[in-house]
Parts: structure tokens; sequence; C-alpha cells
């Protein structure tokens, strides 16, 4: 069923989690998480909804760390107009934005205070980011520039102007 396999993502994820914890042993200062503080701010409302509707929010709680590039609101409404769906339609695809979700979550070499470069792995399984400077190039060849970053508890947040789409199931890497 569809709950059976958000739960699996949902452990999945925290076993990633629980993987960069022990493997970097690292503890950020920072005293809110990455939910907490993207709660916090206006600008992630469409954010904060998509992680509750596909029930993410333990998941992005966990210890870490992890490293999330965390979409603006003004992104997701580029997005979805560039896809023509509307915020609705693509929160009642769980499964889908799941996988959104997931390819902006980086745990492996995950930190509470480097920036991140190059290739990295994301939670979404066998897809890649390539992160250059400010500027994240997803499995799509689209890009999204890193407005600011963000110290959390559990990681950090990269602030980015574009939703990062993964490469469809079978594509070459652009």
């Amino acid at each position: 069923s569809l709950q059976t396999r958000m739960n699996k993502f949902a452990l999945c994820v925290l076993a990633f989690a629980a993987t960069a914890v022990s493997v970097n042993g690292q503890y950020c200062d920072a005293s809110s998480t990455i939910v907490e503080i993207a709660a916090s701010q206006p600008d992630f409302s469409t954010l904060v909804l998509a992680v509750q509707t596909a029930n993410l929010t333990d998941a992005l709680s966990a210890p870490g760390p992890l490293d999330v590039f965390a979409p603006t609101n003004t992104a997701f409404a580029n997005a979805l107009a560039a896809l023509g769906i509307t915020a609705e339609e693509l929160l009642g695809q769980t499964e889908l934005l799941q996988q959104i979700l997931a390819y902006h979550v980086v745990a492996d070499g995950a930190s509470c205070d480097t920036p991140l470069e190059g290739v990295v792995e994301t939670l979404l399984p066998g897809n890649t980011l390539t992160v250059e400077g400010s500027v994240v190039t997803d499995g799509n060849g689209g890009t999204a520039n890193i407005l600011g970053t963000v110290p959390a508890k559990n990681g950090q947040i990269f602030i980015i102007d574009s939703v990062l789409l993964p490469a469809p199931a079978g594509a070459a890497p652009a």
C-alpha cells in the first residue's frame, strides 16, 4: 500500500541519517532543527507543508547531520507553473512528493558548517546533484542558486531559488 511505502521511505531516510551520525560523529551547535527553522520562516511555508504532507517531518528532525536544499515559496510557485500543476495536485501525489523532497537532502558527506562541493549523493537512491560554488545542478541540467546558508542543530539549510528535479527513471544523467 502507499502508506506502507511511505513508512519504508521514512525509515530509509532515518537509517541514512543514523549512518551519517555514526560515520561523521558530528553534532551541530545550533539550537533548532532543520524542520523547526523552516517552520519559523514564512518563505518556507510551501516546503514545510510538503514535508508534513509527505510524512517526513520526523526524518528531517533526526540527529543528522543532514544538508537540505530548501526551495523558497517563489521557487515552488515557479516550478509548479513550469510543470503546469497546482500545489494541491503535487501535494496529492505523495510518492512523487517524497521523491522530490528526498532529492533535496544529502546525508553522506553532510556537515554542520562545511559547504558542499562537487557531485553529492542525495537520499533519493541513485540520484546526485552537482554543487559548484553557489550553483546546484540537478539531474535534468536545471540549476538553482544558493541564496544563503542557515546552520541547524542537525545540519544545515541551503536556501535555493529553484526546485531541483531528478532525472526521469532510466534517463542518462545530464
